[in-house]
């Protein structure tokens, strides 16, 4: 194997969205999910990747699972024999341990678990056996197998397997038509009954146990602990009593205090869900609706929990305390492909497959079926409403189908994928986000960037389309009648493109989308095209084993290599154009081959891949050293080039990989596959250095818009605009008025306050005299209840001293009644003692002197024996014939001999079983008076703990006592000190009652002059108001007058227009009479000249008007002067009532000047008496607050003079603006009189009179003009 290393996975853009749990937190900002055949830790916040690949000869992952502490992973991978492997995520997913085992018989995994501690692992194997394997992984130990399904069902599908994290021994699965629960040991799994019954018939699909709440005992008894505080102490002491004399705790008691509810909930493929509590099934929660089952469930705190499946949608569900036990309280559902983000897809809504919560639980990930990815804070859930709750992709918008084609381009960085999704995609590689996304109405076949990145051409079923990618669309301009074009490529220089029809490569120009020429020559399908670095070459290979190079100026194949049997997937060209590389399965050699190709296109190298390679990649840059292959098992190789065999592989996909390209710099290798996902790998020279241009510098940034769209958005910006001005204006008025509207409520809500004030007032002297009653009155319960208190003491007192004789005389009696008890109870135990010792002394010597009898007959019998032996001996010896019958007689004897001794043997045994039963019953004798004297100890014990518990009561008691004594000295002493402040307080209140009387004398006289200035300060006021009202009558006349001086100068504007006409028409005559002058020498045409200028400008009505315009200019002027006259008269009359107002104003305002110095001086005085009131009633509130009323009415009067005060300060300043002008207001303060309205009546009567002249005086001015009128018509007539 090589040892190089050239590419380094960067990004995935894709999921894995069949794996089962196939998202996990691993912590608040790094997500865990399946993508391909490798596992992505995607950092959400800087949109960055790490990867664990998958085992290199597995299938595919098929679930995962996340150990409680987050450290380790485990993935189950699909392969011959199903594997599992477990990863150490925090020494950078080091491959820890493989689990596998043949009794499982699977080759996959479909669900897999880590125990609450994380030591253990269950997982649940597929067909055809569906068994349940735990490991202890650590140790690589199967512990067990068994049969998902009880012996007597059938074999069903499995979906999940959980264990409970409450309950280490306890784990669950759920599938098609079963729910279980097993029960684990060490070495074992033993199946519990169903929680289901008749349910088990319906398909569950997933379920999860709920996390553990305290008990309700232990609850009530939290917060009952401050009330049974003393019962719980002599509880505690018969717990302990009952313990000793058992021996041990009560375990019923134990379980009660222990026992904790395990709640689990089981959702099936109908969206119903089924709680089940400590293993029986307690209700259910009917489905949302149809198309509502679920596929993932996931507890939600302490709360409750959230499940999601069918139809994309999330329910969340929260525990009650009815019978339902769980409500749903929300609804939400993830965006429809197309909603959210680029596309405008309408297809209907994916199953979310796998749920996952944050470590905080404010997040919620969702991995959907069609391999999307969402997120969505859950931080506000319970303040908004379900619908805005907000999904937002994790990280960008994946294809849901396999990937199809592929391209990049030079001028930007910017990669095209097609997919099988019917969308075409367009990502940066730098940024890893998707610029743009286009769903079409059919699926796209291939896909070509041009160099710019500028354009797009897609190869459709029945067109292939030149599309512009613009801002933000990707739109089509140009068809060409080319069906399911899968191979489709622009030249390097951008100007053509050649797109594969069938057998036959042709060649378009991209500017003109003419078709420049074909090629024709494969006699099957043209499966890829390659365009050498000058454009100048084509290469193309196809499934019939031909290799072709094509020249496009000529449209004539240059060179060729065939091999029949041979379908080729790939063709690529190396840097300098003289070499050719293409890849397929060679039928006839059943091999899968790499091959290359000279300048001539002659075979100078094949090699057998093993694997089948679908593409190639070859760098531009000769120095690169290395060519990519993909393969059909989902691998990514580099090979080292010139071309040894030697290679680096990285398994990636899960499925076969489709297309494959470099960026322009070589710098990134991009991998489309069947499972949907793009990779982005990083290529690396020998010394790890990457080959790819930095920054976004290098690349251009111009993108495509179009003048309607251009102009669309230009209107669109300039209605917004509008419309913020429009807005804008809308909010300042809206603020106006709310500010008028906010004055005037202050305004009010300023009188309301003040009245209130005023009530709360008169209410705080009511109450202050209220207080020094009840002070009074609590005085006398107070001394009383001391009293009462002081007897109660003595009486409790008293009464515990009873107790405590009694007790005392009740401790004396049991101690006595223990020490005889003990004394009693000692001498029998020593005479028992001393009776069993003797009898075991007794038994002992008995039998210690049998058996010494017994030791010396067999020491005799042994001699006998011994001596017999030898006799017998000699006399075998000696008498051979007789040693039979003496060996008969000697065995007789022995024999009954024996048997004696037996006999001896049987009855010391029997007797020895006597005493044994003797000693027993002693021996029980004597547990049962040591268990009477532990019971007469338990019992002392019991006692001297309640002496103790009452000693403690009657300590505590006296202590209450100490401090009850204690506290009503205090009071007496208070009392005492505030009978002699009282005392003293009454003599100061009774000085400064004298001393507020005596500047009360004082105040009423300056307050009797305050009142005449007041009264002479409102005479003024009426005064000036009188003023006001006689300038607003001049006002009236001048406007008057102004009203017919513009009438006058309109008469002016018209005369001056009627001059014009007039003098126009003199110039109009002369020029006629210049005219007619010429004509002197002729006399016909002059008289007939004259006539003609007589008839053009002489008419009676001039002759008529002449006259009239000269008497009404004569009256006109004589009027004129006359109104002017009297404007003039007006003028000096209206400046000399000024004048006169002016110095009426200012004596006025000099005199209030010095009548608010006289009043400011008043007002002085008075806050100094308010002042000394307020510090008489501060004393005298110690008291009892006598001096308050005085202090209230002080205060109010002082308020009184201080608001009329500020209203003549108020109608005095007023009083100049008035004066000003008629338009200003007359003082709020004063109201309209009587003798103002008849002045106003008056002023009335002489605005009408004035008009009614004014009326005269026109219409003399029209019967003058009517009578010089007649008067030239008059003379008209005559002439």
């Amino acid at each position: 194997m090589a040892t190089f290393n050239t590419l380094e996975p960067r990004h995935v853009f894709g999921a894995k969205g069949d794996v089962r749990d196939n998202v996990h937190f691993l912590d608040e900002t790094t997500v865990l999910y399946a993508a391909g055949n490798q596992i992505v830790l995607h950092h959400v916040e800087s949109n960055t990747q790490r990867f664990i690949p998958g085992a290199p000869d597995a299938e595919g992952i098929t679930a995962l699972a996340l150990s409680p502490n987050r450290k380790y992973l485990a993935i189950a991978e699909r392969a011959e024999k199903a594997t599992i492997s477990v990863l150490d995520l925090t020494t950078h997913a080091k491959r820890r341990k493989v689990l596998s085992s043949a009794e499982v018989n699977a080759k996959e995994y479909v669900s897999l678990c880590f125990s609450p501690d994380g030591r253990n692992i269950i997982a649940q194997g597929a067909a055809p056996d569906w068994n349940v394997a735990v490991w202890q992984w650590e140790k690589l130990k199967c512990v067990a197998v068994i049969p998902a399904r009880a012996p007597s069902q059938p074999v069903a599908p499995v979906r999940e397997i959980k264990w409970n994290p409450q309950e280490p021994g306890t784990a669950s699965l759920v599938g098609q038509g079963s729910f279980r629960i097993f029960k684990m040991t060490d070495n074992s799994i033993r199946p519990q009954p169903s929680a289901l019954g008749k349910k088990d018939a319906v398909g569950f699909t997933a379920h999860a146990w709920l996390p553990e709440e305290a008990p309700e005992g232990a609850a009530s008894g939290a917060a009952g602990d401050d009330r049974m505080e003393d019962a719980g102490v002599s509880a505690n002491a018969n717990a302990s009593g009952s313990k000793d004399a058992a021996g041990n705790n009560d375990p019923g008691a134990d379980a009660s205090a222990e026992q904790k509810t395990q709640i689990c909930v089981v959702g099936d493929d109908t969206g119903e869900l089924l709680v089940i509590e400590d293993g029986e099934f307690r209700t259910s929660l009917p489905s949302p609706g149809p198309g509502s089952g679920i596929d993932c469930i996931v507890a939600h705190g302490t709360k409750g929990f959230i499940c999601a499946g069918e139809g994309g949608k999330v329910h969340m569900y929260e525990k009650t305390d009815d019978k339902e036990m769980f409500r749903r309280v929300k609804t939400f559902a993830v965006p429809i492909d197309g909603e959210e983000g680029f596309g405008g897809s309408s297809s209907a809504p994916s199953r979310v497959r796998s749920i996952t919560l944050s470590p905080s639980e404010e997040m919620l990930v969702c991995a959907l079926e069609n391999n999307q990815m969402y997120v969505v804070d859950l931080a506000d859930c319970d303040i908004l409403k379900e619908e805005e709750m907000v999904f937002e992709l994790l990280s960008n918008p994946f294809h849901s189908k396999a990937v199809t084609g592929i391209d990049a381009c030079v001028k930007k960085p910017l990669v095209a994928t097609c997919s099988a999704d019917k969308t075409v995609r367009v990502w940066n590689y730098l940024d890893m986000t998707l610029e743009l996304e286009k769903t079409f109405v059919e699926e796209a076949f291939s896909v070509s960037l041009h160099p710019s990145g500028l354009h797009v051409l897609v190869g459709f079923a029945d067109k292939l389309r030149l599309c512009n990618l613009l801002v933000n669309d990707v739109r089509a301009y140009k068809e060409f009648a080319v069906k399911a074009c899968r191979e489709c490529r622009f030249s390097n220089g951008g100007q053509l493109f050649a797109a594969v029809n069938g057998s036959v490569v042709q060649v378009y120009d991209a500017y003109t989308a003419e078709n420049v020429g074909n090629f024709r020559g494969h006699g099957g399908r043209v499966k890829s095209v390659f365009w050498n670095a000058d454009d100048t070459k084509i290469v193309s290979c196809g499934v019939d084993g031909a290799v072709y190079e094509w020249t496009p100026k000529e449209f004539q194949r240059q060179k060729e290599h065939v091999k029949k049997g041979t379908e080729y997937g790939c063709v690529v060209g190396s840097s300098d154009g003289e070499n050719a590389y293409a890849v397929g399965a060679d039928a006839v050699t059943k091999t899968n081959a790499l091959r290359e190709f000279d300048d001539t296109h002659q075979l100078v190298r094949e090699m057998d891949t093993g694997v089948l390679l679908t593409q190639l990649a070859m760098p531009k840059s000769s120095k690169s050293g290395a060519m990519f292959a993909a393969a059909s098992d989902g691998s990514v190789r580099a090979y080292r080039y010139p071309l040894t065999g030697e290679f680096q592989s990285l398994a990636c996909h899960s499925g076969a990989v489709t297309k494959m390209t470099l960026s322009h710099d070589d710098g990134a290798l991009f991998v489309a596959s069947e499972d949907g996902c793009v990779s982005v790998f990083d290529v690396r020279d020998k010394d790890g250095a990457s080959a790819r241009r930095a920054g976004k510098e290098h690349f251009s940034e111009e993108v495509l818009v179009t003048k309607a769209d251009m102009e669309e958005t230009l209107a669109k910006t300039h209605a917004l605009e509008m419309q913020v001005s429009e807005l804008t204006l809308q909010n300042e008025r809206e603020m106006r008025a709310k500010d008028a509207d906010m004055n005037a409520k202050i305004k009010d809500l300023t009188e309301r306050f003040q009245a209130e004030l005023d009530g709360d007032k008169s209410r705080y002297e009511a109450l202050s005299q209220t207080k020094n009653e009840q002070e009074l009155k609590f005085e006398e319960e107070l001394k009383a209840s001391a009293d009462s208190a002081a007897e109660s003491a003595k009486a409790t007192e008293e009464a515990y001293q009873k107790k405590m004789l009694a007790e005392v005389e009740r401790y004396q009696a049991l101690a006595a009644e223990k020490d005889s008890l003990n004394e009693k109870w000692d001498e029998q135990n020593t005479l028992l003692v001393e009776r069993q010792e003797r009898v075991i002394e007794e038994l002992t010597e008995e039998f210690s002197a049998k058996l010494r009898e017994e030791v010396r007959l067999r020491e005799k019998m042994k001699r006998n024996l011994d001596l017999g032996t030898k006799e017998s001996d000699e006399i075998v010896r000696q008498m051979e014939e007789d040693a039979d019958l003496e060996i008969q007689e000697l065995k007789e004897r022995y024999e009954l001999r024996l048997a004696e001794e037996r006999d001896v043997g049987l009855r010391l045994k029997g007797e020895n079983g006597i005493m044994k039963k003797k000693f027993n019953q002693l021996q029980k004798d004597i547990h049962e008076q040591k268990d009477v004297i532990s019971a007469l100890g338990d019992d002392k014990r019991a006692l001297r703990n309640t002496i103790a518990e009452l000693e403690k009561d009657v300590a505590g008691l006296r202590k209450e006592l100490r401090d009850r004594d204690d506290t009503i000295g205090d009071k007496e002493k208070r009392i005492y000190d505030l009978k002699k402040k009282t005392q003293e307080l009454e003599k100061f209140k009774f000085v400064l009652d004298y001393k507020i009387k005596e500047l009360k004398k004082e105040i009423e006289p300056r307050e009797q002059d305050v009142a005449d200035m007041k009264h002479t300060i409102q005479s003024m006021d009426h005064e000036l108001e009188r003023y006001h009202k006689s300038n607003a009558h001049l006002d009236l006349t001048i406007q008057d007058l102004k009203h017919k001086l513009a009438g006058l100068q309109k008469d002016v504007v018209k005369q001056r227009a009627t001059l014009s006409d007039k003098n126009q028409k003199i110039r109009g005559f002369q020029a006629d009479l210049h005219a007619t002058s010429r004509l002197v020498q002729y006399p016909k045409k002059l008289v007939a000249s004259v006539n003609e200028l007589y008839q053009k400008h002489v008419t009676a009505m001039d002759v008529a008007d002449k006259s009239l315009d000269e008497d009404v200019q004569k009256e006109f002027a004589r009027q004129r002067v006359f109104l002017e006259k009297t404007i003039e008269n007006l003028k000096r009359k209206l400046k000399k009532d000024t004048d006169a107002h002016r110095a009426d104003v200012a004596r006025v305002l000099g005199e209030n000047v010095a009548l608010l110095k006289e009043v400011n001086e008043l007002r002085r005085e008075a806050k100094q008496a308010r002042q000394r009131e307020k510090a008489v009633a501060s004393a005298a509130f110690a008291v009892g607050g006598s001096g308050v009323v005085a202090t209230g009415a002080g205060g109010g009067d002082a308020a009184a003079r201080s608001a009329t005060g500020t209203a003549t300060l108020s109608s005095a300043r007023d009083t100049p603006r008035g004066g000003a002008g008629a338009s200003a207001p007359a003082p709020t303060d004063i109201g309209l009189s009587v003798d103002a309205a008849r002045e106003i009546e008056s002023l009335r009567v002489e605005l009408a009179e004035a008009r009614l002249e004014v009326q005269i005086r026109d219409a003399r001015v029209r019967a003058l003009e009517a009578g010089a009128g007649l008067a030239g018509g008059g003379g008209g007539g005559g002439g």
